[in-house]
């Protein structure tokens, strides 16, 4: 379609109808409305930019509302996606309409139309239209204000008829849904054969006739098609199927420059390390890893054996935050660790440590906003996932856990390892600085090093938390725990501080208090004052036992301790302690008679004699030396000759 800037061109706005009646100086027309007449004045660019928004619809001269002259071709959206046969048709249709448009000859000139087509035809050497045919052609063409949509077969904007009675078309969704939409994947021919089935039954049962049961295979294959993708797929496949199949990218996902995005999640090592002090192989580490969305760069890592816990995600998040000139420090690498300060938004899956307290305090207190991931949507954070498949890459072979393949001789990764943990920290370093950022990014075509440096350059400077005090508060394991009369309790672990004798005073003992403990050190706590002001220190009254251990540390303590005190033998020993001293009680509370008695004093051997001549009873029976208290060799008195001292005479 096209159309000018001249008078008498009339547009459609809303409901109401806009005619142009004059061009007016620098560019500027005016435009009346039909019915009132009221003016109004637009620039070309205004009134140009307004129909291209369709906030002006131009209805075409000589052509009544409602016409299909004025309607929207819907047949197809672009001559480009044509097929080639109905493209071949409609240049073969212009070259007749253009044809006759050269001589001068009009759409009602039936006589010139039908010599001029003879003599095209003959030129291309094929059968000449009928002159009616032509007239049709250029009937449209210019009814359309010259659009070559107007002369596609009309064979696209068919309605489709539906040959199908709509009890059979009951029958065959009923079908559809009961053999084909569940999830034993049944296919197209065997849900036909069913279909066939069920037409005879109720063929049989009067509700619809013989010739109408008639249902192909291309029928059905066509309703299956009709069928939404993905609640076929859903139903056949499960949603998490589905949503893989069907995902899409988001047009304001993607991040325009670095710690706008930046994507944190955990992934199991594929290799066994052994323990530095021992030589015993430890297991599979955990890491824990904070990427750039918007340059691929690499953040910071934590490695650990705790697990995905929340311990794991503070460590990174203070390895991210910190600058790292000091960490590197003897280790010759090659280029700089770039990443410092904080991020604008963290990207995060639904994992339980996310959804904890103590994180979501630790991203509010730093100012980050939380964007969780859906279920089972890992290419909502694909930077991160992508880093974890190029870890599979490294040239590492001893201790490299495999997957168990037939008729294949496998290692057992625990008796072939022969990495130290810090070996495996360190050469984790050399892959995230020196290896892994210089790797080109061919979808991008840059290198993520370069990348993140131009980007950081012409952004502002990166934030960080106000004090390493608050980096603690913030990164802290976050607790609600009662102060006592003796103190703060902590999984068994007594903490105390001068402070508490003044919380104590104030509001007294028995009071929930806000605590953050380091995970990495739980020799120390913050308390939060109830006044939500002051944070007061809090040393544990352990202190050789908590000085710098970690919280998991100090659970598997308690774990094996547990284990050792409910351990069979002690149990047992406990069990026969108390038996014998219920048995002692039940002795000497026992009930005596005038016989048990008369039979005690004979057997101590009371008599008057005894008490009269006031005598100690001498045992009879010698004791040993290794029951005597003093043994005589040990008293033994040295004699010595008294010396004789003469007399003294005056």
């Amino acid at each position: 379609m096209q159309f000018a800037l001249q008078t008498g061109l009339t547009l459609r706005s809303g409901q109401r109808t806009l005619e142009l009646t004059r061009e007016l100086p620098d560019g500027e027309y005016q435009l009346e409305d039909v019915v009132t007449r009221r003016a109004s004045v637009v620039t070309v660019s205004q009134l140009i930019q307004r129909i291209y928004r369709n906030e002006y619809q131009v209805i075409l001269a000589g052509a009544p509302e409602g016409q299909a002259s004025n309607r929207k071709v819907v047949s197809v959206l672009d001559l480009s996606s044509l097929k080639a046969h109905e493209r071949q048709e409609l240049e073969h249709r212009l070259d007749y309409v253009k044809g006759m448009h050269r001589q001068g000859i009009s759409k009602g000139q039936r006589k010139k139309i039908e010599a001029a087509i003879a003599k095209l035809a003959r030129s291309k050497n094929e059968e000449c239209p009928s002159p009616t045919t032509v007239m049709l052609w250029m009937r449209k063409y210019e009814a359309s204000g010259k659009n070559a949509l107007a002369l596609v077969d009309k064979h696209r904007m068919r309605k489709k008829v539906n040959r199908l009675t709509s009890t059979v078309e009951q029958v065959v969704w009923r079908v559809l849904k009961e053999h084909y939409l569940t999830t034993a994947k049944n296919s197209i021919r065997f849900t036909h054969d069913q279909l066939k089935t069920a037409l005879k039954r109720e063929v049989a049962a009067g509700r619809i006739q013989t010739k109408e049961a008639q249902v192909s295979y291309p029928t059905l294959a066509r309703r299956v098609e009709y069928i939404d993708k993905y609640a076929r797929v859903s139903a056949r496949e499960g949603v998490a199927r589905a949503r893989l199949l069907c995902r899409t990218a988001f047009p304001d996902g993607a991040a325009m420059y670095p710690y706008q995005r930046v994507e944190i999640d955990h992934t199991p090592l594929n290799w066994v390390v052994i323990c530095d002090r021992t030589g015993l192989p430890l297991g599979r580490p955990i890491l824990t890893v904070m990427i750039d969305a918007y340059s691929g760069y690499i953040l910071g890592f934590y490695l650990s054996f705790y697990g995905p816990g929340l311990t794991s995600v503070c460590g990174v998040v203070r390895n991210s935050i910190l600058p790292k000139a000091e960490l590197l420090a003897g280790l010759n690498l090659q280029h700089d660790w770039l990443s410092m300060g904080l991020g604008d938004e963290w990207v995060i899956d639904n994992g339980l440590e996310f959804h904890s307290f103590g994180f979501k305090t630790m991203a509010m207190s730093l100012g980050v906003d939380l964007m969780y991931c859906r279920v089972r949507t890992p290419w909502l954070k694909p930077h991160v996932e992508r880093f974890f498949s190029t870890l599979n890459t490294l040239t590492l072979m001893k201790g490299r856990i495999s997957k168990t393949v037939a008729n294949v001789a496998r290692i057992d990764p625990y008796r072939d390892a022969s990495i130290t943990f810090s070996d495996l920290v360190r050469g984790l370093l050399m892959f995230v600085v020196d290896v892994h950022p210089h790797q080109p990014n061919w979808r991008k075509m840059a290198i993520p090093y370069e990348l993140f440096a131009e980007g950081i350059q012409r952004c502002p400077p990166a934030m960080f938390p106000g004090s390493m005090e608050q980096l603690t508060l913030a990164a802290g394991m976050a607790k609600n725990l009662t102060l006592h009369q003796g103190g703060i309790e902590f999984y068994g672990l007594p903490y105390g501080s001068y402070a508490f004798k003044d919380i104590v005073k104030r509001y007294g003992s028995k009071h929930k208090l806000l605590c953050k403990l380091d995970p990495d050190d739980i020799s120390t706590m913050k308390v939060l004052d109830p006044d939500g002001l002051t944070w007061h220190d809090a040393a544990c009254r352990w202190p050789e036992y908590a000085r710098g251990l970690s919280f998991n540390q100090h659970q598997l303590t308690r774990k094996f301790a547990k284990a050792d005190l409910n351990s069979t033998d002690k149990q047992e020993a406990l069990l026969a302690s108390r038996q014998r001293l219920h048995e002692h009680w039940l002795g000497a509370t026992n009930h005596r008679g005038r016989a048990d008695a008369l039979l005690a004093g004979r057997y101590a051997d009371m008599t008057s004699h005894k008490v009269l001549t006031s005598t100690e009873s001498v045992s009879h029976l010698p004791l040993s030396e290794s029951k005597k208290i003093i043994v005589p060799n040990e008293y033994r008195i040295s004699e010595k000759e008294i010396p004789e001292f003469e007399s003294l005479s005056f």
